[in-house]
């Protein structure tokens, strides 16, 4: 009888910690929404004369360069100019710009490798109006690289980006004041983060139950 008891015991507590282990792998494998880094375009619905779009973002850590393209309507809007972003009190310095048919491509780095943390905005971009009327923005090929020279997961535009196996500050293209856009994009397998899905929740109910039944015998 003794043996049995302690047999029921030594399985009572390794399901005990199967169970703590197995909760502990899904808070950590489960990515924090409230704090993903997302951009977004900050623009007016319609347009009659000169304005601004901003770059908004959100939850930046440890932010040190990166890029992305602005697409509008060329016979509708102009670009004008480009002006510096600022996040959590430190300016983004606009690296270089290019205005490319219906597009423009922007390029931030920050100096040093501290990087930068918080909200605020990459950049403004000023436009004169050709024609009025409704106001079209889209955001695509964005790019976030951190401190690390590693690639920031981020929403842009209600969009998620994908984590590629390596990403570098040497990566971005390098763009001129001119209509041709020149340097290397980046190539890079790119794999999703994965939440865990009802199996594992599951696995974990049938192992608390199993614990249960047996801590009642």
């Amino acid at each position: 009888m003794t043996c049995f008891c302690n047999i029921t015991m030594m399985i009572s507590k390794t399901i005990s910690t199967i169970i703590i282990l197995l909760m502990a792998l899904v808070i950590l494998a489960t990515p924090a929404a409230a704090y993903q880094t997302s951009v977004s375009v900050n623009a007016p619905e319609r347009v009659d004369s000169d304005f601004s779009v901003m770059i908004e973002i959100e939850n930046a850590a440890d932010l040190d360069s990166g890029q992305f393209d602005l697409c509008f309507d060329p016979a509708a809007v102009n670009v004008t100019g480009v002006d510096e972003g600022d996040v959590g009190g430190t300016t983004i310095p606009i690296d270089n710009w290019v205005v490319d048919e219906d597009r423009i491509t922007v390029l931030f780095n920050l100096p040093g490798i501290d990087g930068v943390s918080g909200s605020g905005s990459l950049a403004t971009i000023r436009f004169e109006t050709v024609v009025s009327g409704d106001c079209a923005m889209e955001i695509a090929d964005g790019l976030l690289v951190d401190n690390m020279a590693e690639m920031i997961p981020a929403s842009w535009d209600g969009v998620e980006s994908v984590v590629p196996k390596t990403a570098t500050k040497t990566a971005t293209k390098t763009a001129t004041k001119t209509a041709t856009k020149t340097g290397t994009p980046i190539t890079a397998d790119a794999t999703e983060l994965e939440t865990p899905g009802f199996g594992v929740i599951f696995a974990i109910g049938v192992l608390a139950a199993a614990y249960l039944v047996f801590r009642r015998d």
